[in-house]
């Protein structure tokens, strides 16, 4: 049984299942498994009390199909204009390079974005997840898979390892979300 097997209390809205299988990133490899894990079991909703996990929903405003790609141009059209001094926005965890390997998947409700980095994925096919801060003013490494991301949410130091020390530890809960039109 897995966390999200442990905060499913409700129905959820199915993701495009077809989708989640059959789509590719530029490796060659699907979805990490503990997105999948979590898109099948939780779908549309809030995790933690805080993030908004995109999965492909068709073409619905929160789909992971349409945000995602929205994000990610918003993210290189912002580090395309980044000059060589400002290297402190990729800090404390980020390098010259990794903002161009990073392809978002979820939005806190503060202004962070998660998102995988597609160049390192691990022998099990998970995707290091990486946090940028509110208006892209820093990158944090987040955790190797979304199971050990929402693992560390709980944890009050290692929350503000990933999000930064204003933040105390996240109630695991998850909380599904209507899919307004």
């Amino acid at each position: 049984m897995s966390i999200f097997d442990q905060l499913r209390k409700h129905s959820v809205i199915q993701p495009d299942s077809a989708y989640l299988t059959a789509h590719r990133f530029t490796d060659g490899k699907g979805f990490p498994p503990s997105y999948i894990d979590f898109a099948t079991h939780l779908s549309w909703g809030r995790l933690c009390g805080l993030f908004l996990i995109y999965v492909p929903l068709g073409q619905h405003r929160d789909s992971w199909t349409v945000r995602s790609p929205w994000i990610k141009q918003a993210m290189d059209e912002f580090y395309a204009e980044m000059e060589y001094d400002e290297l402190f926005l990729l800090e404390p965890d980020g390098y010259p390079g990794l903002e161009k390997s990073l392809l978002p998947f979820a939005m806190s409700e503060n202004g962070e974005y998660l998102a995988w980095d597609l160049a390192h994925r691990s022998s099990d096919d998970e995707l290091p997840i990486y946090v940028l801060a509110a208006r892209m003013g820093g990158i944090r490494y987040g955790a190797p898979n979304l199971y050990d991301f929402v693992e560390r949410c709980e944890n009050d130091e290692a929350v503000k390892t990933m999000l930064g020390p204003g933040y105390t530890k996240l109630p695991l809960t998850f909380e599904p979300l209507p899919l307004d039109h």
